[in-house]
């Protein structure tokens, strides 16, 4: 026999060796999760540092529509329906569950990211940027541009979810496009974007007396450029600011 033939003999023999050892190793890890229960859940928040929407104390409280996790046996915990729990909360935009040999249920999510805030009477909602909407949260207040007035989208209290209706959803996308395009920079300086009952939006500076005509959410880049030229040179030239600023009008900044 080659010493080349015997190399190989051993080395598959020592694959065969390693093989065995990982399926007896798991084998006895899968006769321990018999005798391993959940006795804590331990929650990670990825993205806490920019919202707190959501604390490990609010998961133990998500955790209570599973019914009795705590005491049963780690190989018996249905981590994909713990999943659809905390998925189907608002503020949850994606979690992750698993069990481990240490008797922890871990639970490992992330936060939606909300662009744009709208508000009818007492009640509100959040969109994030695919145009998904959950309720406020009590918990914590995101700085986002605020929507209120004639908004046309029938949502009912704790709604959560995308418009059914395409023509709500399609404006919804172009009011998310909007906050976009405002981002931080003008999300400081308007207080308030309200919808007229004819559809098109009235901004309302956070100072100054000035009511910047807006129309329909379309061509915001092109508006929003304007309205920073108002700011840049027309307002400055002025002892006494304008009250009306009207951006509808292609090409020009119509002020009264």
């Amino acid at each position: 026999m080659t010493r080349r033939v015997l190399n190989i003999i051993l080395a598959a023999a020592g694959s065969v060796a390693a093989v065995a050892i990982w399926l007896a190793a798991d084998a006895a890890g899968a006769r321990n999760r018999h005798y391993i229960s959940c006795k804590e859940v331990k929650t990670t928040i990825l993205d806490s540092a920019q919202r707190r929407f959501v604390s490990g104390k609010d998961v133990e409280l998500f955790l209570e529509d599973y019914g009795s996790w705590l005491g049963q046996r780690i190989d018996e915990v249905d981590l994909g329906r713990i999943e659809s729990i905390l998925d189907s909360k608002g503020a949850v935009r994606k979690s992750n569950a698993w069990t481990g040999y240490d008797g922890v249920l871990h639970i490992e999510l992330s936060q939606r990211e909300p662009v744009i805030r709208f508000q009818a009477g007492n009640l509100g909602w959040y969109a994030d940027n695919t145009g998904f909407l959950f309720p406020l949260q009590e918990k914590f207040t995101v700085r986002v541009p605020i929507v209120d007035g004639a908004i046309p989208l029938s949502l009912a209290p704790g709604f959560k979810g995308e418009p059914e209706n395409e023509k709500e959803r399609e404006w919804l996308l172009r009011m998310t496009a909007l906050a976009r395009e405002m981002g931080g920079f003008w999300t400081e300086r308007i207080s308030q974007i309200s919808v007229l009952p004819d559809g098109e939006l009235l901004m309302i500076p956070r100072q100054g007396t000035e009511r910047f005509h807006f129309g329909q959410p379309t061509d915001q880049k092109e508006k929003l450029e304007k309205m920073k030229l108002y700011y840049e040179c027309i307002a400055p030239a002025r002892e006494k600011p304008y009250t009306s600023v009207d951006l509808r009008y292609r090409g020009q900044i119509v002020c009264r």
